[in-house]
């Protein structure tokens, strides 16, 4: 989509970098990026009004707007629209198209949002919208500090999955049971062909927003005996005990299709696995290396063309 509503595509990405001049050659603090912000994305995005929300305790604060009157305003961080994009570290959209608010990231943790609200918004809008987003962002990191949750050492902060280290630990433990109780089970590798192509045209939010989706896909199909890691980067695993060569290759191909059907990055992105049944007194090392050579082969099963 080139343009939307009256104002071009090349416009609107024109009046950001002069937006982000005019921010640095004043010397803007915090809290007047957020007004400067709000006020000009209202009429680039053609809304009645723009609102900066901050994350104050449980609630979700109006720091900036375009109507005076709303300053000070206070909202439910669980069920405002706003405190539910923050928590979800994502845009989102009223149902109506009404609205549209995108969270203002420090580093993985959202502490407010950006809103547009009064007009019938567009994907393009939503773009644009989370283009200016890190404008504010970066100027209230440079002006105010946040607290930072405890460091989660088994977890992926951007997916929610479980991470490499939790991956060794659960897949050293499936290797033991296998060998003292001869119960089976599979590996998956899985990795996005496309990300990287992606995430350079489409850009780093859409990236991010793409694994989280991913990472969604293997959560609600997984068995709650399965496990599912995000290894780094667009490679993932799955871990699926008592679950034999036959049925872990039956799974996977359901998760393709899945991934396939999300359509992800307007269908640029997709999936490549490589499945393997444990062997007895197999170390993972090995098992993991079987595991990288079927996924290349079914990269080339799967090549385009």
């Amino acid at each position: 989509m080139g343009e939307t509503g009256h104002v071009p595509r090349s416009e609107r990405l024109l009046a950001i970098i002069e937006l982000q001049n005019a921010i640095a050659a004043a010397g803007m603090n915090g809290d007047e990026v957020m007004r400067f912000v709000a006020e000009r994305a209202a009429p680039m995005l053609e809304a009645h009004g723009a609102t900066v929300e901050l994350v104050e305790g449980d609630d979700m604060v109006t720091r900036a707007a375009t109507n005076k009157q709303q300053l000070g305003r206070r909202f439910s961080l669980k069920t405002s629209l706003a405190g539910r994009s923050v928590h979800a570290r994502k845009t989102l959209r009223a149902d109506d198209g009404s609205a549209v608010v995108v969270p203002l990231m420090h580093g993985e943790y959202g502490v407010g949002s950006l809103g547009v609200a009064g007009g019938s918004f567009t994907d393009e809008d939503q773009r644009t919208l989370e283009l200016l987003a890190p404008i504010i962002s970066i100027a209230l990191h440079r002006t105010r500090s946040y607290p930072r949750p405890p460091k989660d050492t088994t977890h992926d902060a951007l997916t929610g999955l479980l991470n490499r280290r939790a991956f060794e630990e659960r897949a050293e433990v499936e290797l033991a049971r296998r060998t003292r109780y001869g119960q089976s089970f599979s590996l998956a590798l899985l990795d996005l062909d496309g990300f990287n192509v992606a995430n350079d045209r489409f850009g780093e939010a859409a990236g991010d927003e793409l694994l989280r989706n991913v990472a969604t896909i293997l959560n609600t199909h997984t068995r709650v005996m399965d496990a599912a890691f995000r290894l780094g980067g667009d490679e993932f695993a799955i871990l699926m005990p008592g679950t034999a060569l036959d049925g872990a290759k039956t799974f996977t191909e359901r998760c393709r299709q899945y991934i396939h059907d999300a359509k992800l990055c307007d269908g640029t992105v997709t999936a490549s696995f490589g499945v393997v049944e444990a062997g007895e007194k197999e170390t993972l090392a090995v098992l993991t290396e079987r595991a990288d050579a079927a996924l290349r082969d079914d990269k080339k099963l799967h090549k385009p063309g």
